[in-house]
Parts: C-alpha cells; structure tokens; sequence
C-alpha cells in the first residue's frame, strides 16, 4: 500500500503564509471603498478647492484651482502675495496606503507665479496639471455658461521661485457649446499633450474630439473620442500600452437631472446602459475611474472600470494620479469637503481602514 506524503510543519505553515499573503483579485464590478489620506495644516481646508494631481518625481503635485473665489479669499488673508501649490514626497503616500504611518499628512507649499491671468474677466482658474521632466502644461479655464473656451499655458519648476508660468499661451475651443463645460483632464502621449473635454458623446452626432497638441508649437489637431456618458474631469498618465485612467463624476439633487436628460437623450451614442439612478436615498451619484487608451487615431474606452463605493454624501474627483502598481490617488475639490484618497488597482489587496481624519 502506497503511504501518504507526509509535508514538515514548517513546509506547511510556509505554504500556509504564502498562500494567505498572495493578493486576490476582486471582483471587477464589486463597489471599491476609497481609503482616505488625512492631510494637515491649510491643505486640508475646503477653501483648497483641488482640480488636479500629478507627479513630478517622486513628488505629488496637488493643483488648487485658483477660481475668482478662491482667489477673492486668499487675498482677505493677511500676508497673502501670491497663489501656490503643494506637493507631497511619494515615501509618505506610501507609507499610509501601506499602514506604516498613518499621521496627518501636512504639504509642502510651493509659490505659483500665475502672472497676470486672472485678470482676464473671462478666467475662471486652473483645471488640469501634467510633467514633462522639469516642464509642466495646465488648463486655464475661460468663459461663461455655454461661451466657454480653454488655454493650454506652460510652466517651469525653479527652485527658488516655485511654478512659474511662460508668457505664451495655446487657445483650446471647445467642440461642444455647453453650460460651464471645457478642457478638464490632460496627459501625455508620444511626446504630445493631450486634452480632453469634460463631456464626450451628448449631442445629436454622438461626435466628440479631443485635442492634441504639440509642445514645440503649431495649431491644435483633433482626436475622436468614443463616446462616454458622465463627465471626465482629470487623467492619469499613460503607459507603455498608450492606456491612462481618468476620473467620472456625475452628481444630481432630487430634483436637478438637467446633466442626466443630456445622457438620456444622447444614450443612443453609448456602449453602456446610463444609470440616471445609480443610488437610493436623497443623493443620487455616479464616481468611478475609466481606462481609456489613445490608439493613434481616436481615444476610446477599453472596457476596465473601477466603480468607486459611494458615502452618504456625493464626492466631487477631480483629480487623478497612479501610484506605482498599487492603484490610484484621487482627491475631491470641495465638495463636500477636501478628500484625498487612495483607490486599489483590481489586481491588490483592499488596504488596511483608516481612522477618520481629525477635520472630519
């Protein structure tokens, strides 16, 4: 009679851990809970008003937006010269996604010298932010209602001055008249920027474009985009594969559909269902991130989607950064307060809850 392999204990309990410490995939369409960051200090103020995040290094750039109001309020502080950035070292972020250290976090601040733009009565602040080594491109935002338009400005990292703006800047008209809707989300592709619109696919064509746009100059060239219902509102940047991650953000009041009746009348233009009531209660929201990649001739979505576990209120993402192969930074403008959180890739373990932060 053939006897049993007999395994050590040491080989089982080895093949016991192993087995417990390998990440599971989850579920691609399980509702994914953000973990929040507690930030420090006047970071982590509602006033902050965040519309975009990048990295620079090893460093992650938070973009104020700089709106006319949050400009109004700074300037009522004493000793207010001139707007800012902040960023945060990469260690640290890590750190907290990874339980190692989950004490508030507290930016650095950084001068932005946004020379004299907001001058322009038709500015209304700073939408989106990316790196190209030392060299940064933003979206300023222009207009009002349905007579909205972009800029594509440029800047430099010095380091004595902080982030300084160029003098030139490249106008981005926008291929749909809508109510406060322009350029939101920018990244970079084969040496390239690339700008989307906050809106793909709501008119009667089902058309829309992105724009690209060469840094060494020369007019915009559009890139179709497939059509997306909900609005997108930043991007990652892209891999190897040409594929980036933007945020998706849709928010109604009982009573407020007006952005839902868009999708509906278009929802012949979308691959997927619109859910015009995606949650029970007195809030009714959409937040989740979409792959996207831009193929060479148009931008379309490649079927990968993290459907974000909604709170009792709405959250506004409006910025969005990988981090590693972990997953992804997302942080809130204001509404319903600063939030900066952390999102796992479909492919990691759901990290370690947070206690609250103390401003909550």
């Amino acid at each position: 009679m053939r006897r049993p392999l007999t395994l050590p204990l040491v080989a089982l309990l080895a093949l016991s851990c192993s087995g417990a410490q390998r990440p599971r995939a989850r579920d691609p369409n399980a509702l994914v809970p953000v973990l929040g960051i507690c930030l420090a200090g006047e970071a982590a103020a509602r006033g902050s008003e965040y519309s975009g995040l990048a990295w620079h290094g090893d460093e992650l750039f938070l973009l104020p937006q700089w709106s006319p109001r949050g400009l109004t309020r700074a300037r009522s502080q004493p000793g207010f010269t001139r707007p800012w950035v902040y960023r945060i070292p990469g260690a640290r972020l890590r750190a907290w996604v990874d339980g190692r250290d989950r004490s508030p976090i507290t930016p650095e601040r950084l001068p932005f010298d946004t020379l004299d733009l907001a001058n322009n009565p038709d500015y209304q602040g700073f939408e989106a932010i990316a790196f190209d080594g030392d060299r940064a491109a933003l979206i300023v935002e222009r207009g009002d209602r349905d007579r909205m338009s972009g800029l594509l400005v440029t800047a430099r990292l010095d380091p004595a001055r902080g982030l300084v703006l160029d003098r030139d800047a490249l106008a981005l008209e926008v291929p749909l008249r809508s109510d406060n809707h322009a350029y939101e989300a920018l990244t970079r592709v084969d040496g390239s920027w690339l700008a989307l619109f906050e809106l793909n696919g709501m008119d009667t064509s089902c058309a829309s474009t992105a724009l690209r746009l060469d840094p060494r100059g020369g007019e915009p060239s559009a890139v179709a985009v497939e059509p997306i219902p909900y609005r997108v509102t930043d991007a990652t940047t892209v891999d190897a594969e040409r594929r980036f991650w933007v945020t998706q953000y849709s928010y109604r009041d009982v009573g407020d559909t007006a952005e839902c009746e868009r999708s509906i009348r278009a929802v012949g233009c979308f691959q997927e269902a619109v859910d015009c009531d995606p949650r029970e209660g007195s809030t009714r929201s959409v937040e989740r991130l979409l792959e996207l990649r831009d193929d060479g001739t148009a931008v379309r979505a490649t079927g990968r989607m993290i459907r974000l576990l909604r709170e009792e209120r709405a959250r506004n993402w409006e910025g969005l950064a990988r981090l590693d192969d972990r997953g992804f930074l997302v942080v809130t403008d204001e509404w319903p307060r600063t939030i900066l959180g952390f999102v796992p890739s479909a492919d990691q373990p759901l990290p370690a809850p947070a206690p609250p932060c103390p401003s909550e």
